[in-house]
Formats: structure tokens, sequence, C-alpha cells
């Protein structure tokens, strides 16, 4: 009959030198997967489609087995063994919602576990919850990719020029707060332990507004900064019209400067926030460049440029 599967786990725990090698293997196939998975998600991913969220589809995926596979409500349900291991077969589990869940021989801690799990992953990392207040950890990632906060701006901006209020009017009443919420630094995939440089260098502790820019090219159309979705910790500085066409951008290099800030002629004007009313003119400074890369969207809360 060969060796049973689990004898090789024996042989593992029995032998320190095969259980690093183990270990060390598992680690490379686990990155490999998840580098693999990582692209899979990077050519699929759509932020404006909330369906197509890496985090919500996982939720999903694991309610889906947890509630039709393995209880057998649209599934073939789960292996279940007996004691002896011989009148084993698959059928159908009811999940085990009380202290016998956490019983791992009890099957219906499979079916509990993953539909509560799918809540947690769907749910409460992705929709946030009421034990992660968004003062305290900031917009979940759901509430950034469908630009939330962005819109209930917008909202207040419109009502303000609706009142006859100058667009200066209109953003000073933006409250920081609200404002805040939308500042790259506050996207959820930013941060963490992958920073660049000291945290009150330039990007990291928030002290003020500096209010909306608006950005502008040569023709006078009207430029915005691409929003950056949550799935990249990177992206590029990107400007686009009106029409989602690509106007001017920060370039990785000097060779492929074609639609860069200096050439393009951007310009800037702030309204609200502490540098209400201030026009930039020139962009061949790393001082203008560095406020747009900060940007990576329309709020920016910084000491850099004060």
């Amino acid at each position: 009959m060969g060796l049973p599967w689990y004898r090789v786990h024996t042989v593992v725990l029995n032998d320190p030198g095969r259980l690093l090698s183990v270990h060390i293997m598992h680690t490379a196939l686990v990155a490999g997967w998840a580098g693999s998975m990582a692209l899979y998600e990077l050519a699929v991913f759509d932020p404006s489609d909330p369906v197509l969220d890496p985090m919500w589809r996982q939720g999903v995926a694991c309610f889906g087995f947890g509630a039709f596979h393995v209880t057998g409500l649209y599934g073939p349900g789960i292996w279940v063994s007996d004691p002896y291991g011989l009148t084993g077969k698959v059928q159908a589990v009811n999940p085990a919602w009380g202290v016998d869940g956490f019983d791992p021989f009890v099957p219906g801690g499979i079916a509990s576990h993953h539909i509560a799990a799918a809540f947690v992953v769907a749910g409460t990392m992705w929709y946030g919850s009421a034990t992660t207040p968004i003062e305290l950890f900031g917009p979940t990632r759901y509430q950034w990719d469908q630009g939330y906060f962005q819109q209930e701006i917008y909202r207040r901006v419109s009502a303000g020029l609706a009142e006859n209020l100058s667009l200066s009017e209109a953003w000073s009443k933006i409250p920081e707060k609200l404002a805040f919420y939308d500042y790259i630094g506050n996207n959820p995939a930013k941060g963490g332990l992958f920073r660049a440089g000291s945290m009150d260098n330039g990007d990291g502790i928030a002290v003020g507004w500096l209010g909306h820019p608006v950005f502008r090219d040569k023709e006078g159309r009207e430029l915005f900064v691409r929003r950056m979705p949550t799935f990249f910790e990177t992206f590029p500085v990107v400007l686009v019209d009106e029409d989602g066409i690509v106007r001017a951008d920060v370039p990785f290099r000097r060779a492929e400067s074609k639609y860069s800030v200096e050439q393009v002629g951007v310009t800037v004007e702030f309204y609200g926030g502490e540098l209400n009313g201030i026009w930039m003119f020139k962009w061949n400074s790393e001082h203008s460049k560095k406020l747009e890369i900060q940007l990576q969207r329309d709020k920016q809360f910084d000491t850099a440029f004060l």
C-alpha cells in the first residue's frame, strides 16, 4: 500500500535539517504563488469595478466555499472521517457556531470559520467596520477606490458655487478633516513597512492643508492628476484632461519627457487651504515638481512648501 501521506510529516518532525529545508522550500513556493497572483490581479484589476477588488473577491469566494460547498446547500459537502478512518465519505456539514466550532475535529467548524472569515475579509478589511473608525485607521480601500470623500467634497463645492460663492470661498468652506481623508498619504496602500525617508521630512506627518490645486496646460485645459488605486504602493504622476487624454506627466527618464510638466507648460492655482489664491506659472524647479509628485490626487497635506 505504500507510505500513508502523513508519514512524511513524521519524518520531518524528527529531523531538524529536513524541517528547516521544507520550510525554506515552502517559503519559495508561497513567494512564487504570491508573485504570480499579484501579476494576475494586476492584469485584471479595474478600480472602477468593486467586484474586481481583490480582497472583496477573495472574501466572496471564501463565503461561497463555507456557505454553499461545505454545507451542501449548493455543493458536495466535504470529506468527513470516522475515528478509525474506515467509513469516511463526502457529506454535507452544518456550520458549528458554538464553542464546539473551535474543536479541530468538528467538521462544522470548517463551514462556520469560512463564513465568518469572509465577513472579516470582505467586510471589515474592505468596507470597514464599527471597530475600525476612519478617524483612527483612515479611509477603507472601498472608500478610497470609489472616491467616497472626493465626491462629498465636490458636492459641497458645487453647492457653494450654486450659492454664488467664488471658487476660493467654496473650497475654503471644506473642513480640513474631510480634505485630509482624500489626501494620498491616507491611501490604504501607502505607508506601512515600506516607507521611504523619515516621516517628518516632507512626506509623512501632515500638519496642514495647502489647498485644492487646479492644473492647466498652455491651451488653458484643466488637468486632473490620475487617482492612485489601492492596488499599488507607487503610481506614476499623470495629468489628464476632462476626456481622459494624457496631457502631462512627471517622467521617470529625461529621454521620455515628451509630456513633462516643464515642456507642456503646466500652471497651478490653489483654492482654499494655506496657499489659497497662489498661482504658480513655471514648473522648472524641483520645488514645483515635488509638489505635484506628492499630490497624486488633488488634496495636499504637507509642510514642505509653506
